[in-house]
């Protein structure tokens, strides 16, 4: 019945008769109503789908096709607007494409499941629609670049011109120039989008050969005949799209009109994107890098003028995609040094932004200018970044809010770019950036961590964790010329983070669990010659001191946690001095647990992490002294284990943390017999308690299994259900 409706009204308004206004609403209502999603049957869908091929086929019949009806303008409106409707069409097919492709497979059912499956649930097949346009393509492909070729050179500024042809475009004549600008503004950003998601898909046409290029639409009649076109290689036909997708986003992003819709920003920069996924467009942009230093300013003053979060965060998507194909053009020019002189491996590493002098100057770096875009960003929405603000006397005390989810990715996709600027920098050019991105980070760090009803930790604080931990690992530390000034700002960004995690009234709402997180990433990472200095050292003893003795159960359990990894560090010069300070207070934490024993399953957590320390510790000493260590962890476990009586009547915590213990020592004995018989055989009382509480566990295991074989056979039920009932 819909079908019957949307039919009625949309077949008469494309017979060759209609007026071109309402073929053009038309064409509108079809690219609107394939896109929505409320098609189900590939029936109605291959029934607006041939609407749409006839209205294309009268658009690859000319210019003087309809001249006799209506005026060239007309005309002129109508072909864009059945452009605009198939590249609207093309984008929605590939996003349900895409989307399909990224899906998890389903797992396999049975027959019946399936047909059952396929009558509950009436959806198109995933590729339907990109099956209908397919067809298409070579030929709508031309189409969008000769519409998007005519608008390039009807956006020139009036002393160029000169420049336009004087037998006009391939959709307007001369006489018609000045009404086809309005309705090549109107149509230009679809047709933009669907190109660059050809030219990515087919690698820039390359999947065509020549004889596949179908031809411009033709001439109309009294048109000048022009010359037949130079011959052109494939890299330079490359060049060419590059610099007409290129030149139409940047010109349009340049001076975006108040009146423009915000669809045509997002069309603009979904284009940016998907055209840097394809190599040859990542590599073209690699190689200008004042045409990438253009695109990032740009883009910068775009956000200057336009405040919708979608529209930031594709800024920062296009940003991210520009900074990894300078990052991968850098890699090969690297390894090729590399491999021309192996010995030479210096001259490689040079290679970047800052060569040996460290400097990167303004309008010529690429590092620079994203720099001072995602500055921008960052202050924008976390203004205590900004120093002059802070600092101000007439600033008014601030406490830190939770960002709005669309500003969380912002600031977290921000933070992920920043961290992998010193990557496209010399090692001196690193040292010039390193000091503005540590203080971005831990600055983000402070700014954003904040405790969540829910325990999640936001995803600024995830992101600021993660680059640091890029740049602590970063090659920059094994650089013998830099290592001292890495070491330095390593030192004093730690500090940072030491000062920043202690208790402040304007950030009641501390999350110290994420602040103790990148002082053990600091530990792990950045080794004991780094961050083994006694102040700092203090400092971080000092920070897990305070967690171990928190009154939260869950805190507890994510230091215990993080202990653990610092105990464990293959560097017994960092681990050894926290083992020694923190270890004590392990063990008299855990064996006050034996007359305040746990009540929640938060508490219970908190009491098994920390016994794993304690076997940890056991793992990590030394044989001779595996007897003294054990005397530590198995009489706590012990103290641990209730007799039947208690067990029957003790909370679930207590009666997790005894099954918890008694398994624990049950796997720990046949690790280390020897040295597990002689604390055992020491105290004839931990021996006691510790076989009754082995005979209660085997009694209560026979029992369950005798009760479950007492139990009367169930019939299954049948797994095949008749549809039809027979009786």
């Amino acid at each position: 019945m819909f079908w019957l409706q949307v039919g009625a009204a949309l077949r008469p308004a494309f017979s060759p008769d209609t007026p071109s206004d309402i073929t053009a609403k038309a064409c509108q209502v079809c690219s609107t109503w394939i896109g929505s999603g409320v098609v189900s049957d590939l029936n109605d869908l291959r029934r607006v789908h041939n609407l749409l091929v006839s209205s294309l086929d009268k658009v690859q019949a000319g210019k003087g096709s309809s001249s006799q009806l209506y005026s060239e303008s007309a005309t002129t409106m109508e072909k864009l607007a059945v452009l605009k409707a198939w590249a609207e069409v093309y984008v929605v097919a590939m996003a349900v494409k895409k989307e399909a492709e990224n899906r998890p497979e389903q797992p396999a059912r049975g027959g019946e499941e399936d047909e059952e499956e396929e009558g509950a649930e009436d959806v198109l097949p995933p590729d339907s629609l990109i099956m209908l346009v397919q067809p298409e393509l070579p030929a709508l492909s031309r189409l969008w670049l000769a519409a998007l070729r005519d608008y390039a050179l009807l956006t020139l500024p009036a002393e160029f011109a000169s420049q336009l042809p004087p037998e006009g475009g391939a959709f307007y004549t001369p006489e018609t120039i000045d009404t086809a600008r309005m309705h090549y503004r109107s149509s230009w950003a679809p047709l933009l989008h669907a190109v660059a998601l050809w030219l990515s898909s087919t690698g820039f046409g390359a999947s065509e050969g020549p004889g596949d290029s179908p031809p411009l639409p033709p001439r109309g009649p009294g048109a000048p005949v022009c010359p037949p076109a130079v011959s052109k290689s494939p890299e330079e036909l490359v060049k060419d799209k590059m610099h007409l997708l290129l030149g139409v986003s940047i010109e349009f992003l340049c001076f975006p009109r108040p009146e423009e819709p915000i669809e045509h920003v997002m069309s603009c920069l979904h284009a940016l994107c998907t055209l840097l996924e394809a190599p040859c467009a990542r590599t073209h942009i690699a190689e200008d890098q004042l045409l990438g230093v253009e695109l990032l300013n740009v883009l910068h003053r775009l956000l200057l003028t336009r405040d919708p979060p979608a529209v930031q965060l594709q800024v920062a998507a296009v940003v991210q995609d520009t900074i990894r194909a300078a990052q991968e053009h850098l890699e090969q020019r690297r390894s090729l040094k590399s491999k021309e002189d192996a010995s030479e491996k210096d001259v490689a590493s040079a290679l970047g932004e800052g060569g040996d002098s460290g400097e990167l100057l303004p309008g010529k770096s690429l590092v620079y200018a994203t720099m001072e875009l995602l500055v921008f960003i960052l202050v924008r929405h976390l203004p205590r970044l900004n120093t002059r603000v802070s600092d101000s006397p007439s600033h008014l005390p601030y406490r830190p809010q939770r960002l709005p989810d669309d500003s969380a990715r912002l600031v977290a996709a921000t933070v992920t770019i920043l961290s992998e600027l010193p990557s496209l920098c010399s090692p001196a050019g690193s040292m010039t950036v390193l000091p503005t991105i540590l203080f971005l980070l831990t600055g983000v760090l402070r700014e954003t961590t904040m405790r969540s009803p829910d325990s999640a930790v936001p995803a600024p604080v995830t992101a600021a964790l993660q680059g640091l931990k890029t740049i602590l690992t970063s090659p920059l530390a094994r650089e013998e010329k830099t290592h001292k000034q890495w070491s330095a700002l390593v030192r004093s960004s730690l500090a940072s983070v030491l000062e920043y995690s202690q208790p402040d009234e304007s950030r009641p709402d501390m999350d110290e669990v994420s602040m103790l997180t990148a002082v053990t990433l600091f530990l792990l990472s950045a080794g004991n010659e780094v961050v083994g200095v006694s102040s700092l050292q203090k400092g971080c003893m000092d920070l897990f001191r305070n967690a171990l003795n928190s009154s939260e159960p869950s805190i507890q359990a994510r230091c215990y946690q993080l202990l653990l990894s610092v105990f464990q560090h293959p560097s017994r010069a960092l681990s050894t001095p926290y083992i020694h300070a923190l270890a004590p207070l392990v063990v008299e934490r855990l064996k006050g647990v034996e007359r305040v024993r746990p009540q929640s399953p938060a508490e219970l957590q908190a009491v098994q992490e920390g016994t794993r320390v304690l076997e940890g510790l056991v793992g990590l000493g030394e044989e001779h002294n595996r007897v003294q260590l054990l005397a530590l962890l198995v009489p706590t476990l012990i103290s641990y284990l209730l007799d039947e009586n208690a067990l029957s009547s003790a909370p679930p915590a207590s009666r997790g943390l005894h099954h918890s213990a008694l398994q624990d020592l049950m796997r720990i004995g046949p690790l280390y017999p020897a040295a597990f018989r002689a604390v055992i055989g020491a105290a004839p009382e931990l021996k006691t308690r510790l076989e009754t509480a082995v005979l209660a566990n085997q009694a209560s295991s026979k029992a369950k299994a005798a009760a479950r074989l007492a139990l009367p056979t169930v019939q299954a039920a049948p797994t095949i259900k008749l549809k039809t009932s027979f009786f």
